[in-house]
């Protein structure tokens, strides 16, 4: 059918045919054109501002570009776009209400100003430049007018946010509890005890088993199976038969080399000073006699003058500031830089080690963007082959037949369940690990076929269902191999649970875990120290509650962590406070992010108190018509 229309779209017919559609669509779907209002009905009302649906549809196109999902991905977040989008509009407008009703302005002086001053539309140089600024206004799709309109707004909103939350400050004390909860770090001993360790178990009886199958058996359910078959128009299985020219590929590669390129890094010290003085006087300290491991040793001697950082494997793009890029990048490798001052502090860089660009030759990556093409041109005829596909479906023919008419194969499935797994238990694979093939299967009824849909991999697949077995519960006799280990399992816990609980009673008489470990023969090892978030825990030595427990515990206490297939017996043997330096990274971004919170409360509170003020009205049917017009 879809082929037929192409053939014949240019006759006089089809043309007053869809001329026709398009014209009831215009009428009944987007009626505004033909009935007056250019700009469409309010979408949103604010008080006496009314947002349309031009208004509506440029911020939803710019959230969705923003996004750079691909189609399939995007049908799935539409709702949640929709609804940031519409309270975006909300909490914009009430500001702009309140500033109108306030009589809050910004003048083109300003507004001039704070572009000059920009650093997106400043050149290498630092000067403004007005081609950045129309290369910009053309990426977002806004003319000159569009955006000093939306800046002017935008400022008088942030007049009104400064004045609210611009000057928001929380109390050091807060700071110092939050930054001390977060970077306090513990030294354990550990004893743990595995299966390994078990030497026996108490005899299985029947009894015990049925007892553990009847309380669980819910764990003993048989799914809903269904027998299926389908046609799978795999874009793989045609760009198999796809020949790829070798100039296609070199000009692939061509077009592609930064993306195969790993720029050039460096491995650096950064060197956080409070004063100025203090930075210039250890510069001074350097000399170019002193080798890269004398000046290492330098750095680690410095104590509490500066706060080091070690950086690996930074690139220039990895640097936002200028004058740090320079300094970090400019410097020789082994050499100090010049002093360079932050809102951070006077920070001094010292690369080094360098690691030259890279890019990856050709013959590595050949065959892969054979593939990648192949694929591309795969994906351009799979349209063609499943118009005929569909033709044939639509003259009569079953799946089969329409799958032998493209050159394709039916496939069968004798009995699948919701997850993709055969009766066995074993997963299926293929499409049938894919959301949308599953769906398909669970939701067509029994003796019919879906339609044809698209796959995840590009291709298109179509599903008709043979017969399905009900759920059912499965019986004792069928699941006693998985009641015994389910048994075994339990029992093995209750036994290292009862060795780990007589071990951390005999570390506390003896007041001490290695001690005990000794006298038991029993391996102990120390970890740490970490932080409550387990940062710091080598990850064979991070079993699941060990950090949570450590944490629960004071000094010299002993506790016992479930790690699941293990149990350890925890004793804290050094707790290190958080080392309070207000000047560094770490407490100014916490202070950073405090603030970032309070204001984001404070504007909450904004918006609540304006929602009373302001009348707030949306037209939701108005909305998912103007944004799903079919």
């Amino acid at each position: 059918m879809l082929q037929f229309i192409r053939s014949k779209v240019t006759s006089i017919f089809i043309k007053v045919l869809f001329g026709i559609l398009i014209l009831s669509f215009a009428i009944w779907g987007i009626g505004d054109i033909f009935l007056g209002n250019k700009n469409g009905e309010a979408v949103i009302s604010i008080g006496d501002k009314d947002y349309n649906a031009n208004e509506f549809l440029s911020e939803y196109e710019k959230a969705r570009r923003a996004m750079r999902l691909p189609p399939e991905y995007e049908e799935l977040v539409k709702p949640q776009l929709i609804e940031s989008v519409k309270q975006s509009i909300i909490r914009n407008g009430l500001l702009s209400a309140e500033t109108l009703d306030l009589n809050l302005v910004y003048g083109d002086t300003q507004l001039k100003k704070w572009v000059g001053k920009s650093e997106s539309f400043r050149d290498s140089g630092g000067k403004f430049d007005p081609e950045l600024l129309r290369q910009a206004l053309f990426n977002s799709g806004l003319t000159e007018a569009d955006f000093f309109s939306s800046l002017r707004e935008e400022m008088r909103n942030n007049q009104l946010i400064s004045a609210v939350a611009g000057s928001v400050s929380p109390p050091a004390i807060l700071i110092e509890k939050i930054f001390n909860y977060r970077n306090e770090k513990r030294t354990v001993n550990i004893a743990e005890f595995t299966d390994a360790s078990i030497s026996s178990l108490p005899e299985q009886k029947e009894s015990d088993l049925r007892k553990l199958y009847d309380d669980t058996k819910s764990n003993y359910m048989a799914p809903v199976y269904r027998s299926v078959t389908y046609v799978h128009i795999d874009p793989k299985e045609i760009a198999k038969d796809i020949m790829i020219s070798k100039e296609a590929v070199e000009e692939r590669y061509n077009a592609r080399r930064d993306e195969l390129t790993t720029p050039g890094s460096r491995d650096l010290k950064q060197l956080i000073f409070s004063e100025e003085e203090s930075a210039q006087k250890f510069i001074s300290s350097i000399t170019s006699a002193l080798s890269t491991t004398q000046v290492t040793k330098r750095i680690s001697e410095i104590g509490e003058t500066a706060n080091v950082i070690e950086m690996k494997d930074v690139t220039e793009p990895d640097f936002i500031d200028i004058k740090e890029r320079k300094a970090a990048f400019e410097t020789p490798v082994g050499q100090i830089s010049s002093v360079i001052k932050t809102s951070f502090g006077w920070k001094v860089f010292f690369p080094f080690k360098d690691t030259p660009e890279v890019i990856t030759p050709l013959s590595a990556v050949r065959q892969k963007l054979r593939d990648e093409l192949s694929n591309e041109k795969a994906l351009d005829n799979i349209f063609d082959l499943t118009n005929v596909f569909e033709d044939s479906l639509a003259g009569g023919a079953s799946i089969e037949q329409a799958a032998r008419e493209i050159n394709f194969r039916s496939s069968k499935l004798k009995s699948i369940d919701n997850n993709g797994k055969s009766e066995n238990g074993a997963i299926i694979g293929g499409i049938t690990a894919q959301k949308e093939f599953l769906s398909s299967v669970f939701d067509t009824p029994v003796g019919e076929q879906s339609q044809l849909l698209e796959s995840e991999d590009g291709g298109y697949f179509i599903v008709r269902i043979q017969s399905e077995t009900k759920a059912r519960q499965k019986p004792f006799n069928e699941v006693i191999v998985e009641v015994k280990k389910a048994w075994e399992a339990a029992e093995k816990k209750k036994a290292l649970m009862k060795k780990a609980k007589s071990f951390a009673g005999k570390s506390r008489s003896i007041g001490s875990l290695i001690r005990a470990a000794e006298a038991s023969g029993i391996q102990q090892l120390q970890i740490g120290p970490f932080t409550r978030f387990g940062e710091g825990i080598e990850a064979k030595y991070n079993p699941n509650e060990l950090a949570s427990i450590a944490f629960e515990l004071r000094k010299n206490d002993i506790g016992i962590a479930d790690n699941g297939k293990s149990v350890s017996v925890v004793e804290v043997v050094k707790i290190d406070p958080a080392k309070m330096n207000k000047k560094s990274e770490a407490w100014l971004s916490l202070e950073k992010e405090l603030i970032s919170g309070i204001e984001q409360d404070y504007l909450e509170g904004i918006h609540t108190a304006l929602k009373k003020k302001f009348n707030v009205s949306i037209n939701q049917n108005y909305i998912e018509k103007i944004v799903n017009p079919e």
